[in-house]
């Protein structure tokens, strides 16, 4: 399945979109694709069990292309490139997507599964302090 990231490709030439794989063991990863594309690589089902919250980390994958951030695995970002993309996508995401992200990293019963990568606690307060400066957080 391709999705277009059309608000997201208007200043680029090189074409961006998402597949997704449920074989991916990521919740959302940045691929080089072709030799002058990438795609936002995203597993359906992880996505699926924990709603929106995806949206948020799928933008949180295309904040490292769009950072110019060196494109890696996610376990091996250095934590200053993930702070960096968690917020870009609290201030360009949307509100209920980063919401969602926050409260499933903040959430202690989550499947342990999930590859969360870094401390949660510290990204779910960067984010929120993030959206709020951006004027992109809803809740009191």
């Amino acid at each position: 399945m391709l999705v277009t990231l059309s608000a997201c490709t208007t200043n680029y030439a090189t074409p961006l979109g998402e597949i997704a794989d449920p074989n991916h063991e990521e919740i959302a990863a940045i691929r080089k694709h072709t030799l002058d594309s990438y795609m936002v690589m995203y597993n359906p089902d992880t996505c699926s069990a924990i709603g929106a919250a995806c949206g948020f980390f799928r933008t949180h994958a295309y904040a490292h292309y769009r950072l110019n951030h060196t494109l890696m695995r996610p376990k091996y970002y250095p934590a200053l490139n993930e702070k960096q993309a968690d917020c870009y996508a609290a201030t360009y995401g949307k509100p209920n997507e980063i919401e969602a992200a926050v409260k499933l990293l903040l959430d202690e019963n989550r499947d342990p599964n999930l590859k969360i990568h870094g401390d949660p606690s510290i990204r779910a307060q960067n984010i929120t302090d993030c959206a709020k400066q951006a004027g992109n957080w809803t809740k009191n």
